[in-house]
């Protein structure tokens, strides 16, 4: 509310009236989520697939591989500063959060999801949103372990490359961050699995 400079019966107004429109879903502990433009018939099948077949999680980040590269490479090019900012909020949170596991996620979920909309590519950003679900459970598996300042460095990486507008370097710092993802979640499960 203080980052949109809006008093809370504004903010409470404008949900109320998303999710009127369909745009959003509020549960029952007032907890906001925007929904998805994809069906669940495009994801659930993916889902059921990661609870049959650790494969499939390799999969998955071969495409996060694929869109998150081009994510950031874009973000660089045609971010806003006030979008930029708004990633730093991020980074500055998750590097606040200490041994807070379950908000880490969270805000390692915001940071992919808010690069995607930083290339205002409405497609890209509607296809990253609606397969995040999946996406979190290499996110999960990658804070197993006690590489955290790791993987918070990484996130570093990604956003000082987009803030000095780098495509190349966006890129090559995504791409070395899902690679190091591959690497955890290859060690998580014994060694099993594929390696890029």
């Amino acid at each position: 509310m203080k980052l949109f400079n809006v008093s809370r019966a504004s903010l409470r107004e404008a949900l109320n009236i998303l999710h009127g429109m369909g745009f959003v879903i509020i549960s029952q502990r007032k907890r906001t989520r925007v929904k998805s433009l994809v069906p669940d018939s495009f994801v659930e099948p993916i889902h059921a697939l990661l609870k049959e077949d650790r494969e499939t999680l390799f999969d998955v980040i071969e495409v996060r591989k694929c869109m998150e590269s081009w994510n950031a490479y874009y973000a660089a090019e045609r971010a806003s500063d006030a979008e930029i900012e708004r990633l730093k909020h991020i980074i500055d949170s998750m590097m606040s959060q200490g041994p807070k596991k379950q908000r880490l996620i969270d805000n390692d979920a915001r940071f992919h999801v808010s690069i995607s909309d930083m290339t205002h590519n409405k497609i890209q950003s509607h296809l990253m949103f609606s397969i995040y679900g999946v996406i979190q459970n290499s996110v999960i598996i990658s804070y197993e372990d006690s590489q955290t300042q790791e993987i918070l460095e990484e996130h570093l990486n990604i956003y000082q490359a987009i803030k000095k507008r780098d495509p190349k370097l966006a890129r090559l710092e995504m791409k070395h961050h899902l690679d190091r993802v591959q690497a955890r979640i290859h060690l998580f499960f014994g060694g099993k699995g594929a390696t890029s």
